[in-house]
């Protein structure tokens, strides 16, 4: 991806899923079942996002947009305390956050969201304090980035810096870290009952410390380092992520050549009964590249120079090894490439053009583009859109990542217009 004509063939792919996603009548037969409008994830919400994308850069027609944005609120939108970053209120929030950054005639919509993600916030900080005072295990949609309190987080930040929130909202992840004792056994305080699915699973019948930036314990650690890049609770931030950094040191596997964080800890691992199994795919949801990326945002915060050069360390190998890894085998910005590249340029420690390389090989543009599609589906996290939004945005003259608050990369671009 290093000359004009490689540049060319990712706008081209990008451009193809696009047309390819023009409206949500074309977009349909992709998503099959996974059609669920209000998604940011998986639907409407996330394909919209892609289409106010290329319309901010001049490269696609604000109809489409708008369609999708349409298509998003057609059922109504869930402003219930089960909304997260990723559904419902606070989806749409994000989303339409981007639009009116340079079409104001968002803005009425977009306070009426914001009122009812405040709402949400709210009630979801009040039952956090309420498990916290009870000495009960919390569940990961209570803190997680994708349905829980670090991604409410990660939307306020990126809505406002100054969000009256959000300070409530720190303070609870930093009381998260607190060891937890439960009978005779003590476990750091974001132990869950339940397994990586969130619900219980016999193969983790005491439960886990969850490790992912997705649903684990990295998603707090990078919203408590950005929260104290702008002095937000510092003193409760730095004790936090100190805990949380200890416990990732602990648990750090490999040597120089190639250093691993688990997906997860269990109790017979955390007991010394089991090894941890590894290396595993080094994705943005789990594995090293998430869990590296989350620690250098927290070794800049502290100002924790060795820590940013082993973190550094870490990733130039990550993107290094990723496109000729047997276990980065997707596009998604969740699991493969996308995330991976939008990762590199976020920390300077590679090259986002080499990493999306391997996206666009296998034939022209439609074919790619019909690949991406017919095997990741419609969605922004997991599917085509996400994709074909990194290889629109990373791959230009003018590389601008600010769309991706929601992924925790420390690019919070969403300043009030």
């Amino acid at each position: 991806m290093r000359t004009t004509c490689a540049t060319s063939r990712a706008s081209a792919v990008a451009a193809r899923v696009a047309d390819l996603l023009a409206t949500p009548e074309q977009a349909r037969a992709w998503a099959g079942e996974r059609w669920w409008p209000q998604s940011l994830a998986q639907g409407a919400a996330g394909v919209a996002l892609l289409h106010i994308e290329r319309a901010r850069t001049g490269e696609g027609s604000w109809e489409r947009a708008q369609a999708w944005l349409e298509c998003a609120v057609a059922q109504g939108v869930d402003a219930s305390p089960t909304a997260h970053l990723f559904y419902g209120a606070p989806a749409l929030a994000y989303v339409l956050n981007r639009a009116q950054s340079v079409r104001p005639e968002f803005g009425p919509q977009l306070a009426r969201l914001d009122v009812a993600v405040d709402r949400i916030v709210t009630d979801r900080l009040e039952r956090a304090q309420e498990r916290l005072a009870s000495g009960k295990r919390p569940v990961l949609a209570e803190f997680d980035t994708i349905r829980g309190l670090a991604g409410l987080g990660a939307l306020l930040l990126f809505r406002d810096e100054d969000h009256p929130l959000l300070p409530g909202v720190v303070s609870y992840l930093a009381a998260l870290t607190e060891p937890l004792t439960v009978g005779d056994t003590n476990t750091p305080g974001w132990w869950t009952p339940v397994g990586p699915n969130g619900k219980k699973d016999p193969r983790f019948p005491s439960g886990h410390a969850n490790t992912g930036m997705a649903h684990g314990i990295c998603g707090p650690l990078a919203l408590l380092a950005l929260a104290l890049q702008r002095g937000i609770a510092a003193q409760e931030c730095a004790g936090a992520m100190g805990r949380i950094l200890d416990w990732l040191d602990v648990w750090q596997q490999g040597d120089a050549d190639q250093v691993w964080w688990p997906y997860w800890i269990a109790r017979a691992q955390h007991s010394g009964a089991e090894r941890v199994v590894g290396p595993q795919r080094p994705s943005w949801c789990y594995g090293a590249g998430g869990v590296a990326h989350a620690q250098l945002l927290a070794a800049r915060a502290l100002r924790d120079v060795a820590r940013a050069e082993l973190c550094r360390a870490v990733l130039r190998r990550v993107f290094t090894t990723a496109p000729l890894s047997p276990v980065v085998n997707d596009a998604s910005l969740c699991h493969g490439y996308a995330g991976l590249a939008l990762l590199a340029h976020t920390t300077s420690a590679g090259r986002a053009e080499d990493l999306l390389a391997p996206v666009v090989e296998g034939g022209d543009a439609h074919t790619v583009a019909t690949k991406l599609l017919s095997t990741g589906g419609i969605g922004l996290l997991e599917g085509a859109a996400g994709t074909a939004l990194a290889l629109h945005a990373l791959t230009g003259p003018a590389p601008d990542p600010g769309w991706a608050g929601f992924l925790l990369c420390g690019v919070m671009g969403g300043a009030r217009g």
